[in-house]
């Protein structure tokens, strides 16, 4: 069977599954509790259920319950949010990424600098002569 292209998650979707990637792997009961409730279990159920249709989690059955495992890492989740993002709202282009939080957001003089050596780091900012 081959395997599901890997689709944007919904809030709701990325709750659980912070949840699971925290804890390794659960049951929809744990992600209930986790959540201390703020959804019903027929929703997590649900939601579960559809995040494993998407590719995102994988499920044994352990007696009664099934217990779901993350099958992409929060980081391939997150670089692919990002590039959904860039395309669809920066053009594709990491730099306007950059310039509209540096326009938008209040950044400590740290984050700054931390910017500035990724930047150098990178090649970015030296000199051609």
């Amino acid at each position: 069977m081959p395997r599901k292209k890997i689709t944007a998650l919904t809030n709701a979707e990325h709750r659980i599954m912070e949840v699971i990637w925290a804890r390794g792997s659960a049951t929809v009961a744990d992600v209930v509790e986790a959540l201390e409730g703020k959804d019903a279990y027929t929703t997590i159920l649900t939601l579960m259920r559809i995040l494993k249709a998407k590719g995102f989690l994988s499920s044994r059955k352990a007696g009664r319950a099934h217990v779901f495992t993350p099958r992409v890492d929060r980081e391939t989740v997150a670089r692919k949010a990002v590039h959904h993002l860039l395309a669809k709202f920066f053009a594709g282009s990491p730099g306007e990424l950059v310039l509209s939080f540096l326009r938008e957001e209040e950044l400590s003089p740290e984050e700054l600098d931390a910017i500035k050596r990724k930047i150098m780091e990178s090649g970015g900012g030296r000199d051609e002569n």
